[in-house]
């Protein structure tokens, strides 16, 4: 397992051609991820928390080489504030991708400048130079909604670049519609999501949860990427997922998807050719 200044120049080293990605697994929903010369942290959880059982691969210090900081939603292992914080202290180039319903608030208590925040709706895309990132509102148990402004709190995000298309669900449960809007943006190559499921016991801890494997695998095998990574598992002893229940099940049900299971700060190198 790859931790620090070891992963971070192996990142950094990585030559990742046009219709590749290569990604490495920090825990929980996060994820290193290079594009081309494009590199982006997904809900990257690297704080000292009470109970975690993988401890965090970086120090915040030692992210100098992100281009996009990506967080799905404000609970410390998606948006990990004061990890943030000193990330945006330490890289000037850094730009911090949110939900919109939370740009403001994040800027406004993190102290980081709003012009470094891109806000993501519901449907809706921002697009720059390398990179295009289209929003899916994603279901937290509830698929909560601000009455006023209609933004979502919890998001999912599509994210191209360099001829490659994968989804990074966020934490979510299925809902109504999702499947219609996420069919309607086109081919996946790859999805990325959580398979931890959600009870009584948790919900009554408060501790919010998201599709069962069973679920996570009919959601692959409705949008039919060609990669499934499961992940959101093994960090919390109350809160554990079996990422080999979710490929026995995909295996059998969905035959032909490939589903890749690794290792924290493991390098994988998906090609699409």
């Amino acid at each position: 397992m790859k931790t620090g200044n070891d992963l971070i120049s192996e990142i950094n080293q990585s030559v990742i051609e046009k219709g590749s990605i290569a990604f490495w697994w920090l825990g929980q929903l996060g994820l290193a991820v290079k594009l081309g010369k494009t590199v982006i942290y997904l809900d990257p959880f690297l704080s000292d928390y009470p109970g975690r059982r993988i401890p965090g691969l970086l120090q915040p210090e030692e992210i100098i080489n992100a281009d996009y900081i990506f967080g799905s939603h404000d609970h410390i292992d998606h948006i990990d504030r004061e990890a943030w914080q000193r990330i945006a202290a330490n890289s000037a180039k850094v730009k911090f991708v949110v939900p919109e319903a939370l740009k403001n608030q994040l800027s406004e208590e993190l102290g980081i400048p709003a012009e470094r925040f891109i806000g993501i709706s519901d449907m809706k895309t921002f697009e720059e130079e390398r990179i295009k990132i289209t929003g899916v509102a994603a279901a937290h148990e509830f698929l909560d909604q601000d009455p006023e402004t209609g933004e979502y709190p919890y998001m999912g995000y599509i994210i191209e670049s360099e001829g490659i298309r994968f989804y990074h669900t966020g934490d979510t449960c299925i809902y109504e519609g999702m499947m219609t809007k996420l069919s309607s943006l086109g081919n996946i190559d790859i999805i990325m999501l959580p398979i931890n499921g959600r009870d009584g016991k948790r919900l009554r801890a408060n501790i919010i949860g998201n599709m069962t494997y069973q679920e996570a695998v009919d959601l692959v095998g409705q949008l039919k990427p060609r990669l499934a990574v499961p992940l959101h598992y093994e960090m919390f002893e109350i809160n554990l997922g079996d990422p080999n229940l979710f490929l026995d099940y995909l295996d059998i049900k969905y035959p032909g998807i490939d589903c890749w299971i690794g290792g924290h700060g493991e390098k994988t190198v998906y090609c699409k050719k």
